[in-house]
């Protein structure tokens, strides 16, 4: 009985971290969706566009990470993963705005700083 009550406690809390953590991304990507829009005038078919091609970017990062915790990849797969990832968003995101990389950069550190704080 104490096993069956101690499992659906663990398994209540898992539930609710991840919806939590979920929430905090969806939080993020929304924040920063409309950000861009401001910065870069886009219209509501490249709002959606962004959110989408960001939370991919969300869901490589966050993937990466749970696989090298459990041992699936290395520290060096993790970080070509990432990078891939990262170079796939800002490519998109760069065409979307008709903004290269070098010019969206300020914003984009700004953006990362302001992320930190939500």
């Amino acid at each position: 009985m104490k096993k069956i009550v101690l499992t659906l406690v663990l398994f209540v809390a898992f539930v609710a971290t991840a919806t939590a953590q979920g929430k905090h991304h969806e939080k993020q990507n929304d924040y920063y969706v409309e950000a861009a829009a401001k910065e870069f005038d886009l219209d509501k078919d490249q709002q959606k566009e962004l959110s989408i091609i960001r939370m991919e970017m969300v869901t490589a990062y966050i993937t990466s990470n749970k696989s090298l915790k459990a041992g699936d990849i290395t520290k060096d797969e993790k970080k070509e993963l990432t990078k891939a990832a990262s170079q796939v968003f800002h490519t998109k995101l760069a065409k979307m705005t008709g903004k290269t990389y070098k010019e969206m950069k300020p914003w984009l550190d700004k953006m990362r700083d302001e992320l930190k704080n939500l």
